[in-house]
This record gives structure tokens, C-alpha cells and sequence, in this order.
């Protein structure tokens, strides 16, 4: 099973090795898709899990218990690609790579597996093709 989460861990926490403890006592695969950590002020990731059910609520439970703010990523990108005319301005600021240009046709390529959900190339598309919609 997959699953993704946002981790917020508060200024005290953030040189913990929690996600490590994560991986390690939950036999839980821990992917980072996004990480903003710095020492000294709040840390957030955005990270996949894979295991089994169990160990995920357990791995989840473990970093609610440490302090981390776990808040499933439930959004998905939806993207009118008909209207879009190639500029490449989203591809720009889209650094997880779920957004690239094609060498050959320069048509822009959208892989929805490898989109966070960050939410930049909503902001960089000058004709606002993508929005931001909760999964069904």
C-alpha cells in the first residue's frame, strides 16, 4: 500500500531522526517527494510510505507521538491540457520532474505519479490551466 503524507515537525524536533526510526522499527518505505528542513525553524515533508497497512498506522502513530504533524496529501493536479500551448513556464518551477517538455514534439508531458502537489505551476501558468482539486 501507498500513501502520502505531509510531515510538519516544529523547530525542537527537526534534527530528529524520526523518518529514520520510520523505515527502520516499521519495515515501512519512506520516499521524500519534497523536504524544506532547516535546523532551528519547521521542517516539512512531503514523503510517500509503502508497507503494509498496519505498519504505516503504526510508523504514523510513532511520528504523531515524536511531535510530527502528519496530514494525508489528499489533492491532485488537474491539468486542461487541450488549451495548453507548450510555453514551458510550468515546467520551469516544477522541480519533483511530474511536469516536462518532450525533446522531439515539444508537447509538455504531465506524469501525475511523480506531481506533490506543490501547487507552483499553478502560479507559473500565464493561461491558469491547472488547479488544484481534493481526490474523489
Amino acid at each position: 500500500m501507498n500513501k502520502r503524507y505531509i510531515f510538519t515537525f516544529s523547530p525542537d524536533i527537526v534534527n530528529r531522526p524520526i523518518v529514520s526510526e520510520i523505515a527502520k522499527h516499521y519495515d515501512v518505505m519512506v520516499n521524500i517527494l519534497n523536504a524544506d528542513v532547516t535546523s532551528g525553524r519547521e521542517g516539512k515533508l512531503v514523503v510517500e510510505l509503502e508497507g503494509a497497512d498496519g505498519n504505516i498506522v503504526q510508523s504514523l502513530e510513532y511520528a504523531k507521538e515524536a511531535g510530527v504533524e502528519c496530514v494525508p496529501l489528499e489533492k491532485q493536479l488537474q491539468f486542461d491540457q487541450d488549451q495548453c500551448v507548450a510555453c514551458g513556464s510550468c515546467t520551469a518551477v516544477c522541480f519533483s520532474g511530474a511536469l516536462m517538455m518532450d525533446a522531439d514534439s515539444w508537447e509538455l508531458l504531465f506524469d501525475p505519479e511523480k506531481c506533490v502537489v506543490c501547487g507552483r505551476c499553478v502560479k507559473a501558468c500565464p493561461l491558469q490551466l491547472f488547479r488544484i482539486a481534493m481526490e474523489e
